[in-house]
């Protein structure tokens, strides 16, 4: 709730054009109640800035064919019958090795059934402590590489499976095609209208990884073959930190001509579209260049 709340003031202060006046919004959200949470969370603190705007906001299994879309074949190739499972399982394997965390912890680690996911269970938990108000870290639990060999394991899991590794052959960042077909719909909407508006979508941190990379955003669809060097091509927590978000922001001149910039997590992103305008681009350029992604 208090990232999506300093999300929507930021957002609020950064752009108050938008949001002047009586403003028509749309907001639109997965099914998951987390995510509508997310919604309402935003939402609610853009109205205390501006009572008067009024958002539509909506959670239906009718946007999920965008929001959370998912072929079968999407979803066998990410599960442990993937062509990529057995060399990530080795690689796993080399890299979680909970020997001396677990002697460290328990006088006779004998007892431990699965000593690798006891390991992959206080490292959540030692990363998920900074999501609370506890003045509590359990890093310390662990060594330096320990903690390595685990994120290692867990990003290239992500890489795989959600962005432009080469192993999963496009498969992934395809699955975001008609999440970005809505984006081109609604921007193209709003721009006939010619009024302030703002399309607000809540979704999942998997598919906003698919649609990064899909999109060519810049740092988010790096390929890279060689599992040992995932982490140098792709990192997770800059890609998709908690709270991650895509902005996309849209200008017109007097000339009726429009820009657009983006922002990945609040900070500027470039396109692989030669631009002397650099972060902004013509929407014309890249409708184009974003519509062949979506073919």
């Amino acid at each position: 709730v208090k990232q999506q709340r300093g999300i929507a003031e930021r957002m609020y202060q950064a752009f108050p054009e938008v949001f002047k006046g009586e403003p028509q919004m749309s907001a639109r959200s997965t099914v998951v109640i987390r995510c509508v949470l997310s919604m309402d969370a935003f939402c609610e603190r853009l109205k205390e800035f501006n009572p008067k705007m009024r958002i539509e906001r909506e959670s239906s299994n009718k946007y999920m064919d965008y929001l959370n879309f998912h072929t079968q074949e999407a979803m066998k190739f990410t599960s442990r019958k993937g062509p990529w499972y057995e060399e990530f399982r080795k690689f796993e394997e080399e890299h979680v090795r909970p020997e001396r965390l677990m002697a460290s912890l328990f006088t006779n680690s004998s007892v431990i059934a699965d000593p690798d996911a006891m390991m992959r269970s206080l490292y959540w938990i030692a990363a998920d402590m900074q999501n609370v108000e506890l003045d509590l870290s359990f890093y310390d639990i662990f060594e330096y590489e320990e903690l390595i060999g685990v994120w290692k394991t867990v990003n290239a899991r992500m890489y795989v499976c959600n962005a432009a590794a080469p192993l999963n052959g496009g498969l992934m960042p395809r699955q975001a095609v008609p999440l970005l077909r809505n984006i081109l719909e609604s921007a193209d909407a709003a721009i006939r209208k010619g009024t302030p508006a703002a399309d607000l979508r809540f979704g999942h941190d998997t598919h906003l990884i698919r649609l990064l990379a899909l999109m060519q955003i810049e740092g988010c669809s790096n390929r890279e073959t060689d599992m040992e060097k995932f982490h140098l091509a792709w990192q997770d927590y800059r890609v998709s930190p908690m709270g991650a978000n895509l902005q996309l922001v849209f200008y017109r001149n007097k000339k009726n001509d429009v820009l657009v910039k983006f922002l990945l997590n609040e900070n500027e992103v470039t396109l692989p579209i030669k631009s002397g305008k650099a972060p902004y681009y013509s929407w014309e350029e890249v409708k184009t260049f974003l519509g062949k992604q979506a073919e």
